[in-house]
């Protein structure tokens, strides 16, 4: 951006902006005694191109500390304490019998970071912009809810559209915005929000330039009493090489980015440099089945087609050089994370390893049957009308191990005479295409989820096939049985006929290979113990500790993080790990 924007304050206020200034241009000037200093916790959540006041929860271009830390959940479910409800907003909350319609008992006492007060208006207001508007609808949730409605003073009821015994857990990512401003918004998917108003505990948006922003504490958070950091520092890091020269420097405190050898290029060089690397999901190689090219669209249909790239992929050496060992190859065909090992069927496993595994004479056989094959001698393949063919692999620009996975991949198919090429594009250029269909092959990760109901939902549920929703089934292929088997899982009453429906999802993905699993990552979470205690670990494994923004434990983590020398004007209360209570 070309201009810096400030969120002038009043006088009172005027010394933490005076720091804010310091710490993002480097100037070192006079302050107030060190006692009014506030605790700052610098933190990357993502790389970004652009800093710009979009604190707006329904945007795509929403700065990545808005969510839990501006917007508080409803509740937040421990993925580490088998899915324990973490009660914030609501205090509490219960599903009918015929599991079609729930109710959310809301806390008292919440005001918004202006005072007004927190009601339950602001929740329905809140469910029923994602009902009525679609584009604000970024979870799903909208074929799910018939009506929503306040009752009493303190509850809030949706009924649902069918029953879905698990609806609370897409329910309660759905941003609950204040009524009172939002009502005047004209257009809530454009508008910036530059001057938020939330619940979180870090409402404030002190000071902010084309290199980061400062965002601090909102005086009338309702569990002010155990924050003890006043402040988050974002600094813009535009890529992977920027944010390892950076981390190595000891400049953040709490990030997830890839660091190769990360053990020679950050651990070694200091005792409070830290990692921990939880399992996480897979990374894949996506066809385009919506391709602009007829040709290309026609093979990408071709099973055959798709299995032969899978079996030219040396999924270790992918590993080994672009993920610096950081993971494992994948192990379901259907692309199914190993941390869900137990949900899979042994058999459907064996059944379609061959296809995972690495097998180039098998793979020239399937392009030789499909006509794919190399007329004139040039040492690449051609199409089988004879037309040149190549294939373009689009990445994020910065993201370094996805850039080296796609360049390796360039040449272990071009042993099996198949031309390819990468191409690096702009994060957000990156979900534009994908979203509209622009791309031939394209590498993604998934997020995590709960079970593996979270990955088949977004990465093969044609109606995630919409521009609103985030790119993970942006292959465009689709199968009436797997929405059907989508749709019925939540509705399961018991834990066998859910496990049943996975494995049927399993089979039937790794069946079709509609995606090319190639490995199993980790969650990269990086902690810096210099300034502050209380970070979760191995040794502290209260929650998921990862700072990415799909990772709603975040909050958690931020509040249970305390200065090595609390100053005096933070709170100096006991850490209390037990924030599920009412």
């Amino acid at each position: 951006m070309s201009r810096a924007y400030f969120h002038f304050l009043s006088p009172h206020r005027m010394p933490w902006l005076l720091i804010a200034v310091t710490l993002l241009s480097g100037t070192v000037y006079a302050r107030e005694p060190a006692a009014q200093k506030p605790t700052i916790l610098t933190l990357v959540p993502e790389y970004i191109e652009h800093v710009t006041a979009n604190f707006n929860p329904f945007s795509h271009a929403v700065m990545p500390t808005a969510h839990e830390f501006i917007f508080e959940p409803l509740i937040i479910f421990n993925s580490f304490q088998n899915n324990k409800p973490v009660y914030r907003l609501a205090t509490g909350y219960r599903l009918d019998e015929d599991l079609k319609g729930i109710t959310f008992t809301l806390r008292q006492g919440v005001t918004w970071s202006d005072g007004k007060p927190f009601t339950a208006a602001d929740v329905v207001y809140s469910f029923l912009l994602a009902q009525k508007k679609p584009n604000l609808d970024s979870h799903g949730i909208r074929p799910w809810l018939q009506s929503v409605r306040q009752i009493g003073d303190n509850q809030v009821y949706i009924k649902l559209t069918q029953p879905n015994a698990l609806i609370a857990y897409s329910l309660v990512l759905q941003p609950i915005v204040p009524k009172h401003q939002w009502e005047k918004v004209d257009d809530p998917l454009t508008f910036t929000n530059p001057e938020p108003i939330g619940t979180g505990p870090f409402t404030h948006i002190e000071q902010l330039s084309a290199d980061g922003y400062l965002q601090c504490r909102n005086p009338r958070y309702w569990q002010a009493e155990q924050l003890q950091i006043d402040c988050l520092h974002y600094p813009k890091v535009t890529n992977n090489d920027d944010f390892i020269a950076r981390i190595a420097q000891g400049e953040f405190d709490w990030a997830g980015s890839f660091i190769p050898d990360i053990e020679r290029h950050y651990a070694s060089y200091s005792p409070d440099y830290n990692y921990w690397q939880t399992p996480a999901s897979t990374i894949s190689l996506l066809f385009n089945f919506n391709s602009a090219q007829p040709q290309l669209r026609a093979l990408f249909q071709q099973r055959a087609f798709r299995r032969a790239i899978s079996m030219a992929v040396q999924r270790q050496l992918l590993i080994d050089i672009a993920a610096f060992g950081q993971g494992a190859p994948s192990e379901f065909a259907s692309g199914m994370s190993q941390r869900f090992e137990r949900w899979a069927d042994p058999v459907t496993t064996e059944k379609y390893r061959p296809y995972i595994s690495y097998n180039p004479d098998l793979a020239r056989e399937r392009l030789d049957t499909l006509g794919v094959l190399d007329r004139d001698q040039d040492g690449w393949r051609e199409l089988p009308s004879g037309q040149p063919l190549l294939l373009t692999i689009i990445t994020p620009k910065g993201w370094s191990d996805f850039n080296t996975t796609a360049q390796l991949l360039t040449e272990m198919l071009a042993d099996i005479g198949l031309r390819t090429q990468t191409l690096q594009v702009e994060f957000s250029q990156f979900v534009e295409q994908m979203a509209h269909a622009d791309y031939t092959l394209a590498l993604t990760n998934y997020p995590e989820g709960l079970t593996p109901f979270n990955y088949f939902k977004l990465g093969f549920d044609s109606a995630y096939q919409a521009p609103q929703y985030p790119r993970y089934a942006m292959h465009f292929y689709r199968d009436p049985q797997i929405d059907t088997l989508l749709a019925r899982f939540p509705t399961a009453a018991t834990a066998h006929q859910r496990l049943s429906i996975i494995r049927e999802l399993d089979s039937l993905v790794a069946s079709q290979q509609i995606t090319v699993p190639l490995y199993n990552t980790v969650q990269f979470y990086q902690y810096n113990t210099q300034r502050f205690t209380g970070w979760f670990n191995e040794d502290n494994p209260i929650a998921n500790p990862v700072v990415w923004p799909q990772n709603p434990e975040r909050l958690l983590h931020v509040l249970a993080l305390r200065p090595k020398t609390p100053p005096t004007q933070s709170a100096t209360a006991a850490p209390n790990t037990e924030t599920n209570q009412p």
